[in-house]
């Protein structure tokens, strides 16, 4: 049986994602041992959310706004691929290539974790409503708790699937997580500098499209 703290070294998938999921979401570091630690594993992580976004940008590019729906298409792309590269770069850094597919597909399967999440804290959210909570407040502390468990589950998957020091394992967290939101302003800056308003203009292209 696997200790707690161990993960097995990659080429051993079992492929039960959920129920990794599941366990490391609950801290349980054994449980990124059912994810896939080859690189045909990470692309088939990768291949549903792509598919998410190609039906999503499809949509908007179908109400007329082509180059709306190209700039979401490279935001939403950076948004998965770039994780995925600043890792890479610390993984070659400190030796630890072998071990970069099975982290990068943990991140591409937690979308999901925090879709669970997500729903699991929205009826929680609807019942301090009910008590009398600002419903704004109560959308800010759903936020809150969003990206403070991001963050740990971010260097718990660093940690533990790269074998990194607790220090190393935060530096990888804060690269991966600052990094991506230093990318992503690319996309959105060009749009903006074209005159273009990238969340609101989506909101009145898929208004005008009902």
């Amino acid at each position: 049986m696997t200790e707690r703290g161990q993960v097995p070294h990659p080429g051993r998938p079992n492929g039960r994602v959920a129920l990794g999921l599941l366990l490391v979401g609950l801290g349980r570091p054994a449980g990124f041992a059912q994810f896939g630690g080859t690189v045909d594993a990470f692309l088939a992580s990768l291949a549903p959310l792509l598919g998410f976004l190609i039906v999503l940008c499809g949509a908007l590019a179908w109400t007329g706004h082509w180059l709306m729906a190209l700039t979401f298409f490279l935001v939403l792309v950076c948004d998965l691929l770039a994780p995925a590269v600043i890792a890479d770069l610390f993984c070659r850094l400190w030796h630890r290539r072998e071990h970069w597919a099975r982290y990068a597909n943990v991140l591409n399967c937690t979308p999901w974790l925090f879709i669970a999440l997500f729903m699991l804290l929205m009826p929680l959210a609807a019942s301090c409503v009910s008590a009398g909570l600002n419903p704004a407040m109560a959308a800010a502390g759903v936020m809150a708790a969003l990206g403070l468990y991001g963050m740990w589950f971010n260097w718990f998957a660093a940690r533990y699937v790269l074998h990194l020091s607790r220090t190393r394992a935060l530096l990888v967290t804060l690269a991966v997580i600052l990094g991506t939101a230093l990318i992503l302003q690319v996309p959105v800056t060009l749009s903006e500098l074209a005159g273009m308003k990238p969340a609101s203009a989506a909101l009145q292209a898929f208004g005008a499209g009902k």
